[in-house]
């Protein structure tokens, strides 16, 4: 009952954002942030320490990337909770058989063990200018740490962090801690590095990003989806979020209208193709997330 409240309310708020989206002309400055996706996965190995460098000397202003926990509970940089047959290698070099993949739970691995996979020396073949190399899932404080010293370095702009925390119901307690402990995890390496003003926690769970944002109400918070309408999203949260990050093939006019006048942050996933960015930047996104931020850049 109550979440049919919600969910009728929300319609209604939408229904006058978009009436009033309609009537605002005021001219505004845009700006468009460009996200390197897993780092810049298009010409890397995904979610390591080259791609993200990549990214940062191309000029994304934003670090895309996922973590996981692993067994002895570190934070590690990785977008599956288990050894993907699509591009990892076990320690002896050998491609892992897809009918294995599950069976190597990083929940169940400690880092030390995990370290010993390679990311990229097999490539991928989602990604034919993606460079071989061998290199492992790095823990996301080192991915700060390098990255952030890459910067000072090479006296480069300043860039935030977009943390998705990999979090699904079915694997609560199996393939990842429980939410709120989770989210402890995450936010103390976040509190560690001193990150805190530049950066965001998005997911695809809405139970994850309840229970963070209620422990943790300063963080930006972005609400990853792939299906269905805006108003069954938001119904989901208990919050309004500060970012609506969609699949790019969800959006259009109505639908940015009337985020816009929920005065959130719009920010789609993954575009690659030259038709889709020119879309997105047509409708004025807020940022980007892509696997070529090369792309990006060049039309903006």
């Amino acid at each position: 009952m109550i979440r049919t409240i919600k969910a009728l309310f929300l319609f209604t708020v939408l229904l006058t954002a978009c009436h009033c989206a309609t009537k605002s002309k005021t001219p505004q400055k845009h700006v468009v942030e460009v996200q390197g996706h897993r780092g810049d996965r298009g010409n890397f190995p995904e979610n390591t320490i080259p791609a993200f460098l990549s990214a940062v000397k191309k000029g994304a202003a934003v670090i895309e990337l996922d973590v996981v926990i692993s067994k002895d509970q570190k934070v590690v940089v990785s977008h599956e909770t288990f050894m993907s047959a699509q591009y990892m290698s076990d320690p002896d070099g050998n491609p892992i058989a897809k009918e294995k993949e599950r069976s190597y739970n990083l929940f169940e691995m400690t880092y030390d063990s995990i370290k010993r996979f390679d990311s990229g020396s097999r490539g991928n073949a989602g990604f034919p200018t993606q460079q071989k190399m061998k290199t492992y899932k790095p823990l996301l404080s080192e991915v700060i740490d390098s990255v952030e010293h890459y910067i000072k370095v090479n006296k480069l702009k300043p860039v935030s962090y977009n943390i998705e925390i990999k979090s699904e119901k079915a694997d609560y307690g199996k393939r990842q801690p429980e939410p709120e402990v989770f989210s402890a995890m995450v936010m103390k390496i976040i509190t560690d590095k001193g990150i805190e003003k530049k950066m965001n926690i998005q997911s695809f769970d809405p139970v994850l990003l309840n229970v963070f944002h209620k422990k943790y109400p300063k963080p930006t918070i972005a609400f990853l989806v792939g299906e269905g309408t805006l108003t069954e999203n938001l119904a989901k949260l208990d919050f309004m979020p500060e970012i609506y990050s969609p699949n790019y093939k969800l959006l259009d006019k109505n639908q940015m209208d009337a985020l816009r006048a929920l005065k959130m942050k719009i920010i789609p996933w993954t575009v690659n193709e030259d038709a889709a960015i020119e879309r997105m930047l047509a409708l004025q996104v807020d940022g980007i997330i892509t696997d070529y931020p090369e792309k990006v850049l060049k039309k903006l």
